[in-house]
């Protein structure tokens, strides 16, 4: 079987940034309330793009950055969760706008953990020959399935694209996975075409914690590596309370930890005429 490399990466934002002074006078909150629970300043929201575009241009954005030939990319996988769209899926769009003639396109639902699995799909594609270039793109806009008026989701959810270009490698490379499925706790989080996004926010924090613990053990005993041979963890970035509960039960030490909650969502200030909603 082939191992896999990273050759390019990239992400995309969208233009309005929405930051917590516009939620704090909508709930009449403390002005540091939001960031001591979730760690989150400022997040963003794709008021005049839609997923389709994000796509486009996280997926543009990559191949002019690292200059990348496009005729190269044979597979597009994207994972999303916030689309109405069933058919053609984004993926098919992503192809057609950037003109790809030969290339397989696949749409994945799989939830927060939608970019790992399609970055293992891509990998499996890779291994067994099939594929040789993947385009893995993950996207949300989950903007359009918030209720402004439920301080469990409005506050901590936003919209944005990233993306990897993985390649084949004739070198070895460490590559594991270990991707679980929990259906009877479906309940936690859901969101039905239409409707609006349902969190509960207390169970959510548990099965993140306790799970995201237990799987990252399971793993490095899969790959037979202790915690010290790891040089960085690199957790979902949903919520700061949540990433620092998990290092804590795992005993890591923060120089091996990594979180862009605050650098990416620091820096802005709304205007309240330009907040959005």
């Amino acid at each position: 079987m082939n191992d896999i490399q990273i050759i390019a990466s990239s992400s995309y934002l969208p233009k309005t940034q929405i930051s917590n002074r516009f939620f704090n006078e909508k709930f009449n909150l403390p002005e540091d309330w939001i960031k001591r629970r979730t760690g989150i300043e400022t997040r963003y929201f794709a008021k005049d793009e839609s997923i389709i575009e994000l796509g486009v241009k996280v997926a543009t954005k990559l191949i002019n950055e690292n200059k990348i030939d496009k005729e190269i990319i044979d597979g597009i996988i994207v994972a999303t969760t916030s689309t109405n769209r069933l058919m053609p899926g984004i993926s098919f769009e992503i192809q057609k706008s950037l003109n790809i003639e030969n290339c397989m396109c696949i749409d994945i639902l799989a939830g927060c953990s939608g970019f790992i699995n399609a970055l293992d799909i891509a990998r499996k594609y890779i291994a067994l020959n099939e594929l040789t270039n993947v385009l893995v793109i993950g996207i949300e806009k989950i903007s359009d399935f918030l209720n402004f008026e439920d301080i469990n989701t409005s506050i901590i959810l936003g919209d944005g694209a990233g993306a990897l270009l993985l390649t084949s490698s004739k070198n070895k490379k460490v590559y594991y996975s270990n991707i679980e499925s929990f259906g009877k706790d479906n309940e936690i989080l859901t969101c039905n075409s239409n409707e609006k996004l349902y969190m509960n926010g207390r169970n959510v924090y548990k099965f993140a914690v306790n799970k995201t613990t237990n799987n990252i053990l399971e793993t490095l005993n899969k790959a037979n590596l202790l915690k010290k041979d790891i040089e960085y963890f690199i957790l979902h970035q949903s919520n700061s309370r949540i990433i620092d509960s998990i290092y804590e039960k795992l005993d890591i030490s923060k120089d091996k930890t990594y979180t862009n909650l605050a650098k990416v969502r620091k820096y802005f200030l709304c205007k309240h005429s330009d907040c959005y909603r």
